[in-house]
């Protein structure tokens, strides 16, 4: 869907270019089309941002980030790694405060 919703949108503003070229050169008749192209632009612009909104809130619920936002445990873990490293080092060198 949503691949179909921006190839609409993609089509919609081509549309929209070849009437502002025809307009521009002078064939004002087709000023009246570019009512409808805008109209049809702004219906395809938000039938994409609704599926693209509709299939990110899909990736979050099927990765286990439903609130916006997944956790990366690897990541996580590993910078608690670094930062273990760093109080190990600091210590050695005799650098940690009490």
């Amino acid at each position: 869907m949503l691949e179909e919703a921006e190839a609409h949108y993609r089509r919609t503003i081509h549309a929209l270019d070849a009437i502002i070229g025809e307009i521009e050169a002078g064939h004002s008749q087709r000023a009246k089309a570019l009512k409808g192209a805008l109209s049809d632009l702004g219906k395809a612009a938000q039938t994409a941002f609704d599926e693209r909104e509709r299939v990110e809130k899909r990736l979050r619920t099927e990765t286990g980030g439903e609130c916006g936002y997944a956790l990366d445990l690897a990541e996580a873990r590993a910078e608690i790694g670094r930062r273990l490293d760093r109080l190990r080092a600091a210590q050695a060198a005799r650098g940690v405060p009490e």
